[in-house]
């Protein structure tokens, strides 16, 4: 485990930074974010669905680091696949998209390097609480990430992705909303 830990440090301290926006506003609300800066969740789901046609079964608000952003789960109308789909909440545009897959997926068993079980304690070093769900993702630029949601005894949710190839934390995001279900 303490080949571990120099890799967290720099994703421990985007977490940090973007945690110490929250640190004044421990009660943010809908309210909130209502006044925020932001374009309409509907040009970000036009946006996604211009990207990879087909259904969009769920959306998260995040905090990627003083950036928020919307992330679509998108069935693609293709091939069913899953896709998750980050736009820009501020500007409108993607910026991510990650193919969702299955444990026995050649690709991903190919890249990984680390088991799930080892993704899992790394990101539970990195944030304590309990996994409430997990997925392994295969990104366009040909990155292999486990992906735990963790929720912590202080009540919020907190997105960690771990490299599967390397064992890094790639991020850690503050989730501040989620509409809809994961596919389980």
């Amino acid at each position: 485990m303490t080949k571990h830990f120099l890799k967290i440090i720099p994703a421990t301290i985007a977490l940090a930074l973007s945690s110490t926006a929250f640190a004044d506003h421990d009660n943010y609300d809908l309210d909130d974010i209502r006044s925020w800066d932001i374009v309409k969740i509907e040009t970000c789901l036009d946006a996604a669905l211009d990207t990879i046609p087909g259904n969009a079964r769920k959306v998260e608000l995040k905090m990627e680091g003083d950036d928020p952003v919307y992330e679509f789960d998108i069935e693609a109308d293709a091939d069913g696949s899953v896709y998750n789909v980050e736009c820009n909440a501020e500007e409108g545009f993607v910026t991510e998209i990650e193919r969702e897959v299955a444990a026995d997926d050649a690709t991903f068993k190919k890249l990984a390097k680390i088991s799930q079980a080892e993704a899992k304690e790394v990101a539970l070093t990195f944030h304590p609480g309990e996994v409430v769900s997990s997925e392994m993702e295969l990104g366009f630029d040909g990155d292999a990430t486990y992906e735990f949601d963790i929720q912590s005894i202080h009540g919020y949710e907190v997105k960690v992705d771990v490299d599967a190839a390397t064992g890094e934390i790639e991020e850690a995001n503050i989730e501040l909303y989620e509409i809809g279900m994961e596919k389980e």
